[in-house]
C-alpha cells in the first residue's frame, strides 16, 4: 500500500478525509491549483540541474515533487510551489517533508524549499523525519481500518466533508 504527500498533508488538516478516502471518495478538485505559481528563473539558477515533476517513491509513499533540484555539491533539493496566498504552514511543511524523505533514496537532502508567498528553507532534520514517519504510520493505521485519531472542525473548509462518517454536527 502507498500513501502520498498529499494524504500527509490531508492527515494534518484533518485525520477524518483519510478514512473517507479510504471508502473510496477522491477530493474535489481544488481551485488553488490553478493559482499556483512557477519556479522563477532566478531560483532555477541557484541550482546545477533542476527537473520538473519527478515521480519519487520510497515506500510507503509515492508522489511527484514539483521540481528535484541539484546543488553544485550534488546535494538534492526537492522543491514544492503552492499558490502565492498566505504564508507556509505545518500541512505544506510536512508535505514537503515527504518529498524530502522520498529523495533522499536517490541521495543526500539537506533541505527543501517551499515557494508560497515567498520561499522557505525547510531543513531536513532527524526531529521533521521522525514526526513525518509517525504521521505516515498514523495514516496507514486509518488505511487499514483504524478510526482516525481525531477530528478536527475544519468541516466547512474541507473538500471531503459531503462523505465524511466524522463530521461535527454545527451547534447552534
Amino acid at each position: 500500500m502507498y500513501i502520498t504527500p498529499t494524504d500527509v498533508k490531508h492527515f494534518l488538516f484533518c485525520p477524518a478525509a483519510i478514512a473517507v478516502k479510504r471508502i473510496g471518495h477522491a477530493e474535489p478538485p481544488a481551485e488553488y491549483l490553478a493559482e499556483r505559481g512557477q519556479l522563477s528563473p532566478e531560483a532555477a539558477a541557484q541550482f546545477a540541474e533542476v527537473r520538473a515533476e519527478v515521480p519519487l517513491e520510497r515506500p510507503p509513499l509515492r508522489g511527484v515533487v514539483d521540481y528535484l533540484a541539484k546543488d553544485k555539491n550534488g546535494v538534492l533539493v526537492p522543491i514544492e510551489v503552492k499558490a502565492p496566498t498566505g504564508p507556509a504552514n505545518t500541512a505544506d511543511v510536512y508535505q514537503l517533508a515527504a518529498y524530502m524523505w522520498m529523495a533522499e533514496a536517490l541521495g543526500p537532502v539537506k533541505y527543501g524549499l517551499l515557494i508560497k508567498d515567498r520561499a522557505y528553507t525547510v531543513a531536513n532534520t532527524p526531529e521533521l523525519r521522525r514526526t513525518l514517519l509517525y504521521i505516515v504510520r498514523q495514516i496507514l493505521k486509518i488505511y487499514k481500518g483504524a478510526d482516525p485519531p481525531y477530528v478536527a472542525n475544519r468541516c466547512h473548509a474541507c473538500g471531503f466533508s459531503r462523505h465524511c462518517l466524522y463530521k461535527r454536527q454545527e451547534r447552534r
